[in-house]
């Protein structure tokens, strides 16, 4: 094969993992939004119910189904070249990210110590809104590291509000791509 041919694959390659990613952007999006509006729908359609006249008889009620619990939806975070360095669960109100099988990630790494931060940021700002009374002690975002040593085992982060998903898997990705780059570069 030409280098040329090569060089233009490879570019070619580069340009497929980034829609793919843009792609799973959207669809993220996407499913929030439709979130929303199925929660506007059940809202919308709550009907209250009038108590019958007396004498009068009432119609049996119809079976409403059961809600359904919302699933767990899993985002890969990977290298650019496509290679799953972590596991970002995503469920009603927690993320939980873990490392693929195989990676080892250090808690002390400065780019884990970046993300660290960054969770918190966001738990001083809810923190500052209990304070002034805008929200509850219970929903402020917290986070725990499971670890093994030094060794990340899991990054449980709780009352998660859907419009963090998207910021806390763009930082999730860049910490852990950070990592994998600078174990690689150091030969680790």
């Amino acid at each position: 094969m030409s280098e040329e041919r090569v060089r233009r694959l490879a570019r070619l390659r580069e340009l497929l993992v980034k829609r793919i990613e843009e792609l799973e952007d959207e669809l993220s999006g996407l499913r929030e939004i439709l979130s929303a509006v199925e929660e506007l729908l059940k809202e919308l359609s709550f009907r209250h119910l009038s108590l019958p006249e007396e004498g009068a008889e009432a119609p049996a009620p119809a079976p409403t189904p059961a809600p359904s619990a919302e699933a767990e939806r899993v985002i890969p975070l990977t290298t650019v070249e496509g290679e799953v360095l972590a596991h970002m669960h995503v469920g009603p109100g927690y993320a939980r990210i873990v490392p693929a099988e195989g990676k080892r990630f250090h808690a002390s790494s400065r780019p884990f110590r970046y993300f660290l931060r960054q969770l918190q940021g966001m738990q001083d700002r809810e923190a500052s809104m209990v304070a002034e009374g805008r929200m509850s002690p219970d929903e402020v975002v917290s986070f725990q590291v499971v670890k093994e040593g030094d060794v990340i085992k899991e990054l449980v982060i709780r009352n998660v509000k859907p419009e963090d998903v998207r910021k806390l898997r763009s930082i999730a990705r860049w910490t852990f791509r950070t990592m994998w780059e600078q174990m690689a570069g150091s030969g680790a």
